[in-house]
């Protein structure tokens, strides 16, 4: 058997006790956290279950998942996973060689980035496409988040963006700038007003409805998100009114 389970977004403390007990089932636990951000602690959650976590690489879910999930044919194997486990389409992989495998699987879900958003007051239902701001590289600068961010706009939708692992919310207010002095379709200015949100889910949770240019001056740092409010329902620009000022 294998447990996929899912860590939540605020720490050790989000796992579900449905996941605390499939782990306390499991003859060996693994984690991975490259998919996102999570601010908890694994040795700390180690000695809660009484076991050690071993840390998964990207190859081992992706490139040797194979060799992973045959772990699963003789004994109970846990793998815990940042927000809910299925939010990363890299997670089907393993359910997938498990099928192949005729190895059992059972999905524990947690508290996910997707629908923790709505502390924001924004309804979940008028959010449009979900896109990744990317931090440009050397040889690789990929703009379609901002593309896809502009067609939610046209249909009047939210955009989530979620950042890079270790990016601030100024950071990538400033790579969306960017983006816009080349492509010019409107998107973003200095004074065009997103939300920015850094530790949802957490006791720490900070929430500000502001300016762009204000948001690159004053950062919240990861994990983070940043907004681009569609068209507002009225009860959404109600809420949004608390958040102009920094929290």
């Amino acid at each position: 058997m294998i447990y996929l389970i899912g860590l939540g977004i605020g720490g050790e403390h989000d796992i579900s006790l449905r996941g605390l007990q499939a782990c306390e089932k499991a003859k060996e636990v693994y984690a991975e956290l490259y998919t996102a951000g999570w601010p908890g602690d694994l040795k700390k959650l180690g000695k809660r279950i009484g076991k050690d976590i071993k840390l998964l690489k990207r190859k081992d879910i992706e490139e040797e998942v194979r060799q992973l999930v045959k772990l699963g044919k003789n004994k109970n194997i846990a793998i815990l996973v940042p927000g809910d486990p299925l939010t990363a389409t890299t997670h089907l992989n393993v359910l997938m060689e498990a099928r192949e495998q005729g190895v059992k699987t059972e999905i524990i879900h947690s508290s996910s980035i997707l629908t923790a958003v709505a502390e924001t007051g924004l309804s979940l239902y008028n959010f449009g496409k979900t896109v990744t701001i990317v931090r440009p590289g050397k040889d690789y600068a990929p703009t379609s988040f901002y593309d896809t961010a502009v067609k939610n706009s046209e249909l009047g939708m939210h955009t989530l963006f979620l950042l890079d692992i270790d990016m601030d919310t100024s950071e990538g207010i400033q790579i969306l700038m960017q983006i816009e002095q080349q492509k010019k379709k409107g998107l973003i200015d200095s004074d065009r007003r997103f939300i920015a949100a850094s530790g949802l889910g957490s006791a720490d949770s900070k929430v500000m409805y502001n300016k762009a240019l204000e948001i690159v001056k004053r950062p919240l740092e990861p994990p983070a998100v940043l907004i681009l409010p569609g068209k507002l329902h009225f009860t959404e620009e109600e809420f949004l009114k608390s958040l102009k000022r920094f929290a």
